[in-house]
């Protein structure tokens, strides 16, 4: 967990990494939120020396919830670019089967399909093609050195795959997708897209399009709107009750917190 803002208790957002493992691409948009809002970011576990990756999205999803530790009485949103889209989605399940009445999941353009053929299509990229994706994101900043690099290249195949076999559910949480209108890299049928997040809406779905590409959701002009939706999506929540315990409480201890002081590294904005 990384704390960029703490609030003022009331009002929480969970920013999940995307698949590159880091969480500083969400620095614009805790920026762009009102100061009363709390913006903590997860990092993956396996980006900093010694940590293990968590085996499936699954996984990570109750970990994270532990790093968390929701309070009944706090309205939370849990977002989540690209990849991190879909660990937002299944934490944003968990806490509201437990009784979490005041949570929103907000999907950050990301993707999903139920077309076989295209999720046996995901596979591990090569090192060279990981190397060229750090450069034009700005990745190979001065004193990296070859096994950080080594690490976000094994984190990012390592979630990669666990996309492709997570089978997306249906949650009860109500879910925001944020759809990147300008994709210029190849992007797939927004309304295929849209249509698959709302079969898995049992909460309801918001469909918000923003003119942007994918690439530049949280690094263009459109920040201050999904920080609209996001502040929006909290101030629009119930009154508080009591949860239930949440899925997996009492099992082992949560994920290794993020540094702070680790380099904002581009390679969060890498998608699955």
């Amino acid at each position: 967990m990384i704390e960029f803002r703490e609030g003022d208790g009331r009002q929480r957002v969970i920013c999940v990494h995307p698949a590159g493992g880091t969480a500083f691409c969400y620095l614009s948009l805790t920026a762009a939120l009102p100061e009363s809002i709390g913006v903590q970011g997860i990092q993956s576990p396996g980006i900093n020396a010694g940590e293990t990756p968590l085996p499936t999205i699954e996984a990570m999803a109750r970990e994270y919830l532990k790093a968390v530790d929701p309070r009944p009485d706090e309205s939370l949103v849990v977002c989540g670019l690209s990849y991190g889209g879909l660990i937002a989605h299944e934490m944003g399940r968990l806490l509201t089967l437990a009784g979490h009445a005041r949570v929103s999941v907000v999907l950050l353009d990301t993707y999903g399909t139920e077309d076989p053929a295209q999720r046996a299509a995901i596979a591990p990229v090569e090192s060279s093609e990981f190397r060229e994706k750090l450069v034009r994101f700005n990745g190979m900043y001065p004193g990296i050195e070859d096994d950080q690099i080594d690490r976000y290249f094994r984190i990012y195949n390592h979630n990669r795959m666990t996309a492709r076999d997570y089978e997306v559910p249906v949650s009860p949480a109500r879910l925001v997708f944020v759809q990147a209108t300008e994709d210029g890299d190849g992007g797939e049928d927004g309304s295929a897209v849209a249509s698959f997040w709302e079969r898995r809406a049992g909460g309801g779905l918001v469909v918000e399009p923003v003119g942007c590409g994918h690439w530049d959701l949280l690094e263009s002009d459109e920040v201050p709107r999904v920080a609209e939706l996001i502040a929006a999506e909290l101030a629009r929540m119930p009154a508080a009750r009591m949860p239930a315990a949440l899925p997996g409480a009492g099992e082992s201890d949560a994920v290794q917190p993020g540094s702070a002081a680790q380099p904002a590294h581009p390679s969060a904005a890498l998608e699955a």
